[in-house]
């Protein structure tokens, strides 16, 4: 299984590349390649479709929210303005208040309780991440008509998640609003609002200067479980049949990110961190890239140390010679277990048999793991049983006719 590096794309212009399925228009796949001089490996062209995405660029609204800039009043008590992770306005007496609103449509419409409760959470680690404490939510909500079945699909969900998962946090939820009106069927706008205090001396930016400081990542396991939400989904409009592609909408944990308020507190105000910032839709390449070039430097990051939440291998029945499918290139995955000890492995198939799930365990080397064997419904195999009253090559020739 052969690597696509720097030197690879450098030898190979002519690959043909899934550039438009990462949502990367042909003008800005072009724009890519002139920028590196080469085409993109398959890693770097997937680094620019989130970070050139438009959740991430704000590529069509940014004429229009830079003026937010460029227009705010003359006055001291923005302590923090656009740029950075939430605003900080002053209060009074060395305290100040932190608090930012982000929509999370696209993912609420596909999978309405984890999007509405991720939007929550993510809001909320933008506040911990000006060194505030969350002390409270809001959410202002819009849906079509009262009445519209698409209505009843997404609400119950959206506003499950906004309570539940603030619930979760210990924080309330002060205020919102709903809205009901034919513009928003088939595209919910599910915003979140977190409002957070502290000290003015409390303040943290998402800015980290200086050569040799450690880079810590902390949180929540990686996963598959939002890929493609930001370069895909976050951009992606919605027809009558839904949308065109559809991407793992992300899984909240909110008593990891509970425990994730205590710890950011306890090291900002300890004084070990230098500079700051949460992973949002882009995940590490968006948090690291910003993260360095705020602090106008570099940085080396370590993939392989990422602690990954576990690995999904579908098909299988690919990895065993005995199957029916045999991929040599898929033996490369018993070394999953030997690099990632600690990682749970779970593997599926809908087609192996006593020995082929055997020498899958044997191949993945999983030592005693759960197995479940059952049968499932699939709607579009249909067996159709009748008497013969032909000889079996008329009644296959009538049959390949239909």
């Amino acid at each position: 299984m052969s690597v696509d590096n720097v030197a690879n794309a450098a030898a190979t212009p002519e690959k043909e590349q899934p550039y438009r399925d990462l949502g990367v228009k042909d003008d800005e796949y072009q724009r890519i390649r002139a920028i590196l001089g080469r085409r993109p490996t398959s890693s770097e062209l997937a680094m620019y479709s989130v970070m050139w995405s438009e959740h991430c660029s704000y590529k069509s609204s940014k004429v229009h929210l830079r003026q937010f800039g460029e227009k705010k009043p003359q006055t001291d008590k923005l302590l923090v303005g656009i740029g950075e992770n939430a605003g900080v306005v002053d209060i009074g007496n060395g305290w100040a208040v932190t608090f930012k609103v982000e929509s999370h449509n696209h993912p609420a419409y596909v999978e309405p309780y984890q999007g509405a409760a991720t939007g929550v959470g993510g809001i909320v680690r933008d506040i911990i991440s000006m060194g505030a404490r969350p002390v409270a939510v809001m959410d202002p909500l819009r849906f079509g008509p009262l009445d519209a079945p698409d209505t009843h699909r997404v609400l119950p969900g959206v506003i499950a998640g906004v309570g539940g998962y603030g619930n979760c946090l210990g924080l309330p939820n002060i205020g919102g609003e709903v809205v009901f009106d034919p513009t928003y069927i088939g595209n919910p706008l599910v915003n979140a609002l977190c409002v957070g205090t502290m000290k003015h001396e409390d303040i943290h930016l998402a800015k980290a200067s200086g050569v040799g400081n450690r880079v810590i990542l902390y949180g929540a396991t990686t996963g598959g479980d939002g890929i493609g939400g930001v370069s895909v989904l976050a951009s992606e409009t919605f027809d009558a049949d839904g949308p065109a592609k559809r991407p793992s909408v992300q899984v909240g944990d909110p008593f990891m990110e509970k425990l994730l308020i205590e710890c950011t507190l306890e090291v900002l105000h300890a004084g070990l961190v230098e500079g700051i910032q949460d992973l949002g839709g882009a995940g590490v390449s968006c948090a690291t890239s910003e993260l360095a070039s705020n602090g106008e430097g570099g940085m080396h990051v370590w993939l392989d140390r990422v602690p990954l939440g576990f690995f999904a291998i579908d098909e299988a029945h690919c990895i065993s010679e005995w199957g029916h499918e045999f991929r040599p290139e898929y033996r490369q995955l018993g070394l999953l277990r030997e690099r990632f000890p600690n990682t749970p492995i779970a593997a599926f198939t809908a087609s192996a048999t006593r020995v082929v799930r055997h020498d899958i365990l044997a191949q993945l080397h999983l030592d005693h793991p759960a197995c479940f064997v059952m049968s499932f419904h699939r709607p579009n195999l249909r067996y159709i049983i009748h008497e013969c009253d032909k000889k079996s090559d008329a009644q296959m020739q009538d049959m390949l006719l239909q």
